[in-house]
């Protein structure tokens, strides 16, 4: 009696080991199908920036911008520090962007 209810047993062993492999297979394929819709609003997002055309006075770069401005206005901008407040400007923004991405837009 003893083998019998041993076969039982990892006859229904095997039946569940079974089916937690088809539920883990079905989980992942629903993920996977989340990161493909993802994936694809990501590539229209990317389509659409693509799309857009820059203006016209930055289509020589922020380069021509600058060296159109006046000799005095360039030395005020250099002493005054502007390029390092853009650029700590710039590092918040990024930092706040990507604490947005990354927590989701919870924090």
């Amino acid at each position: 009696m003893s083998k019998v209810k041993e076969w039982f047993a990892n006859l229904w062993q095997g039946f569940v080991d079974w089916l937690v492999a088809i539920i883990i297979i079905i989980l992942t394929w629903i993920k996977d199908l989340f990161l493909l819709i993802f994936e694809l609003m990501l590539d229209g997002v990317v389509f659409i920036f693509e799309l857009l055309t820059p203006p016209d006075f930055l289509a020589g770069g922020m380069d021509a911008l600058v060296t159109a401005l006046p000799p005095s206005v360039t030395y005020f901008l250099g002493q005054s520090g502007v390029a390092e407040g853009i650029a700590i400007y710039g590092a918040g923004v990024t930092f706040r962007l990507l604490r947005k991405l990354f927590t989701l837009g919870q924090w």
